[in-house]
């Protein structure tokens, strides 16, 4: 298929498409996404005789956002946030729902379309699924597999949605809007 597509016509990742200051695309997209999952893996091995973990994945989490080819201010935005939620995280199955706000974070920052956002449902889904199943806390690791392995298949979705948006048909070209100096009113 991607013979008789024109290399011209081929979906490109939005984020590659932008300058960067430093460094190339791929290294700091492999970079951030691995200090963004082992950071939160590392907060949700937390307990109360682990807790470097907690610091440790409390400060790779936001270096994996910072390193992520995105634009600074989606960058900065969610670091707070998703931290956040991922402390709440360790209250066990009954916070799986969380994932909702990382998810949310990554769709930002890979710059896709708002139709994509239509994913948050999965993780949300599965929080309730997974705390109605789950009621003890020893099952919170079997919780945190599910919810990120849903998350994980909620962002290619994404992905896939935001591919079959930009091959829409296309629409119309804009006209160029002018002021009109008599009256002031765009034409």
């Amino acid at each position: 298929m991607s013979d008789t597509v024109p290399l011209h016509e081929r979906w490109r990742e939005p984020a590659s498409l932008l300058p960067l200051h430093w460094g190339a695309y791929r290294p700091r997209l492999v970079l951030g996404l691995a200090g963004i999952m082992l950071g939160t893996a590392c907060v949700q091995l937390t307990s109360a005789y682990s807790l470097v973990f907690l610091l440790v994945g409390s400060l790779l989490q936001p270096a994996g956002w910072a390193v992520l080819p995105a634009p600074i201010g989606r960058r900065v935005a969610v670091v707070v946030p998703v931290l956040g939620f991922t402390w709440l995280m360790l209250g066990g199955a009954s916070f799986a729902w969380c994932f909702v706000v990382p998810l949310a974070a990554w769709l930002l920052v890979r710059l896709r379309p708002a139709i994509s956002y239509v994913v948050l449902i999965l993780p949300v889904a599965c929080g309730v699924v997974l705390s109605a199943a789950i009621a003890d806390y020893s099952g919170t690791w079997i919780s945190f597999t599910v919810s990120s392995l849903v998350a994980i298949a909620a962002a290619w979705i994404a992905r896939a949605i935001a591919v079959a948006w930009s091959k829409r048909a296309p629409r119309a070209p804009r006209s160029k809007q002018s002021v009109s100096r008599n009256e002031g009113e765009l034409d």
